[in-house]
């Protein structure tokens, strides 16, 4: 297997991930849009509370996975762009040669 393949192979795995990463991202927005409460939106509406909101109101986790899909997805768009860069010229070399 030549380093292209190889590198074509690893675009391939990361596009499967970044795939369900997506659909992991669009799951956690829709739960935060169904369930995301925050002090200031209650106070915006002039609502009072007789006691504090839960903790699974802040949807943490959901925006756990959110903030690490666009961390994977600005690491897989840098990577692409130079592995692309790099079979380009390669290309380019042997075109010439």
């Amino acid at each position: 297997m030549n380093n292209t393949q190889k590198i074509a192979s690893v675009i391939k795995v990361l596009c499967v991930i970044g795939f369900l990463l997506t659909i992991f991202d669009f799951l956690a927005l829709h739960d935060i849009f169904n369930e995301y409460v925050s002090l200031s939106i209650l106070k915006s509406l002039n609502i009072t509370l007789s006691g504090e909101l839960p903790d699974w109101i802040a949807t943490k986790g959901e925006w756990g996975i959110v903030r690490i899909n666009y961390l994977f997805r600005f690491a897989f768009f840098i990577f692409c762009a130079v592995m692309m860069s790099i079979l380009v010229s390669k290309l380019q070399t042997k075109t010439q040669e």
